[in-house]
């Protein structure tokens, strides 16, 4: 599968920050420690194991003061999404990485074959501690001041999960058009249902329906889509779908291979 990413300039489009945007330093600099983890033998340069990824971020979790305690945590949890647990305090809903996985990555199976009568198919992978750090930053790009890191905690079986926050949003519902008004004004371009694309800054936004868009105010907020950089053959993908004029469809990935335990 292809679901690479990788760092590309600021887009000078972004929405207006939400009370508390430049919160989200730790996610900055979590990612940066994990990019700059160096290569160990057979390792492809920017591409640590998973293993290693959780390694690094637990010794800088440690340093900081950011290692949470699960005892405390874990009684509290609600079931969320398909991604996260979560819980309430005060104004803020707090979101935790569920069973040892870390969100879901845009994607596709370069096996896949499409034809101008069928629509190509991307997925939705399991993604790793990275592509989930890379995903927070890119969504507080696109909405500054969205997502902040709390921690992490790990639990006694090694499952680690991340701990995030987000303003508390009453539930507004929005309707698919007013979805895509929002997204055209940001200058992306619908590319199938619920997903967006930008060429200016080679941004992809996934999973924008209108269960993950609240109405904040006047203000729209996408406050759980799945951004991304495409990169690779999922550039290629988005590219040559859009130039032949042909549709696009997302396939949640329901049995991918775990990566809790890749070493």
């Amino acid at each position: 599968m292809s679901s690479e990413s990788q760092p590309q300039p600021e887009s000078s489009r972004q929405a207006a920050p939400l009370p508390g945007a430049g919160r989200g330093d730790l996610v900055r600099a979590a990612l940066d420690l994990l990019r700059a983890i160096p290569p160990a033998g057979g390792e492809a340069p920017g591409s640590p194991t998973v293993a290693r990824q959780k390694e690094n971020l637990r010794e800088w979790a440690g340093r900081l003061g950011l290692l949470l305690d699960p005892e405390v945590i874990i009684p509290r949890l609600a079931r969320g999404g398909q991604e996260h647990d979560i819980f309430h305090e005060g104004e803020r809903v707090f979101k935790v990485t569920r069973n040892g996985i870390f969100g879901l990555s845009p994607g596709i199976e370069l096996a896949l074959v499409s034809s101008g009568e069928d629509a190509r198919r991307f997925q939705l992978w399991e993604a790793t501690p990275l592509e989930y750090l890379e995903r927070l930053d890119l969504h507080n790009q696109l909405v500054p001041g969205l997502n902040v890191l709390e921690g992490i905690f790990v639990q006694a079986d090694g499952d680690m999960a991340i701990v995030t926050s987000q303003p508390r949003f009453d539930i507004v519902p929005v309707t698919e058009a007013e979805i895509d008004i929002w997204f055209a004004a940001q200058g992306f371009k619908k590319i199938a249902h619920s997903a967006y694309y930008r060429e200016e800054d080679n941004l992809g936004v996934f999973d924008a329906h209108n269960k993950n868009v609240v109405r904040a105010g006047e203000l729209l907020v996408p406050f759980d889509v799945i951004p991304c950089r495409p990169a690779g053959g999922f550039l290629e993908f988005i590219a040559d779908t859009i130039q032949a004029g042909h549709s696009f469809k997302a396939e949640r990935t329901a049995t991918t291979t775990s990566r809790k335990g890749q070493s």
